[in-house]
């Protein structure tokens, strides 16, 4: 389904409590009570974000993907009064202390596998006195490369002090305060999805984006004579003619065109921009996002447009007021595509494009 791609999920996690200490004594001669020996409660469970490579969306951390118990692909999820709750994720607690000093077990864990490129982000929420929201911020927290496979998100409460604590302190007859449990840490993230690839194709709407991507590498983007073709960003891995050849089954050519160190380009198509694409006006500010961690651009130019040098000009200054500006700082090269379809010579009409955008 061309629809089915999620660069965006709202999630809930809790990590574990701690737990509680033991208050236990051993047993003196005639039923009194004897030296404490009571043990500590143990740590509650993290919340982690690991990089699974074999991912490539966030559907799974929505509930637009409901797998049964079946196997089957399950049922679409029908939210109520447009609400729909995030998922949550939560650690287990500490279990709590014994006596004769033992300690209680440490809280599992819960990771939750994203795809590489998924920036996450803390959601903070300010309410008034009726406990409404009255404003929302966003603190980043990190984000999953191959550098930082791991990201800590949520961190277990420690467990609490037993009562053999104070008895090794200052001995019997000494009391002091002993710590109780800390409770696992809360939060609302926002997780973002941003493609990481080598080079983006941008342009306008039924600029040929997606005829490049297939023409120079083996992706089947889907291709037809009308706009708005593309919905969601494809990738394809460029392989230079002299290892193309190869014996890609082989060990030995297998590290030339792919992976880490590889001598391929991965390409990302991205879907086509219109004037005011940095403001949220059609796909292109859902879909902007991912232009910033490719390394460069590729700018396609549609030479059968009504006004090329416009459209040139108009996408430019989109990137420029998308965000911070990084993406104006980017490497861009600009290709003329669809210069067999123009009627005339193509030189002709290569001078006098240069010509009219001198003019302008």
């Amino acid at each position: 389904n061309e629809y089915s791609f999620f660069d965006e999920a709202t999630i809930y996690v809790r990590a574990g409590s701690g737990g509680q200490g033991s208050s236990t004594y051993l047993k003196g001669v005639g039923g009194q009570d004897g030296p404490p020996d009571g043990g500590n409660g143990g740590r509650g469970g993290d919340v982690s974000v690991v990089l699974d490579d074999s991912l490539n969306t966030l559907a799974g951390l929505t509930y637009a993907w409901r797998p049964n118990s079946f196997g089957g692909s399950g049922a679409s999820y029908k939210s109520r009064d447009n609400f729909v709750r995030p998922k949550s994720f939560r650690a287990e607690n500490g279990c709590d202390g014994a006596r004769q000093f033992k300690s209680g077990r440490y809280g599992k864990a819960v990771t939750i596998r994203v795809p590489e490129g998924t920036v996450v982000q803390e959601i903070i929420e300010t309410k008034n006195g009726d406990e409404k929201v009255v404003s929302v911020t966003h603190r980043e927290v990190g984000s999953l490369s191959l550098d930082q496979p791991k990201l800590i998100v949520a961190l277990g409460g420690e467990g609490g002090e037993g009562s053999s604590v104070t008895g090794k302190a200052g001995g019997r007859g000494v009391r002091r305060p002993r710590m109780p449990p800390e409770g696992g840490e809360r939060k609302k993230l926002k997780l973002t999805l941003k493609i990481v690839a080598d080079v983006a194709l941008v342009g306008v709407p039924n600029a040929g984006k997606s005829t490049f991507l297939a023409a120079v590498t083996r992706a089947k983007p889907k291709i037809a004579n009308y706009p708005f073709t593309t919905l969601i960003p494809n990738l394809g891995v460029w392989i230079p003619p002299e290892y193309s050849d190869k014996n890609e089954n082989s060990e030995a050519s297998r590290k030339w065109i792919s992976g880490a160190g590889s001598k391929g380009l991965v390409l990302c198509d991205v879907p086509g921009l219109v004037a005011g694409a940095a403001k949220g006006v059609g796909l292109g500010h859902a879909f902007l996002r991912h232009v910033e961690r490719c390394h460069m651009i590729l700018h396609l130019v549609d030479a059968t447009s009504n006004n090329p040098v416009e459209d040139f000009q108009m996408l430019n200054r989109e990137i420029v007021k998308y965000g911070t500006g990084q993406l104006a700082k980017m490497p861009q090269v600009v290709v003329i595509n669809k210069i067999d379809a123009f009627e005339g010579n193509g030189e002709d009409w290569e001078e006098g494009l240069k010509l009219r955008y001198t003019k302008k």
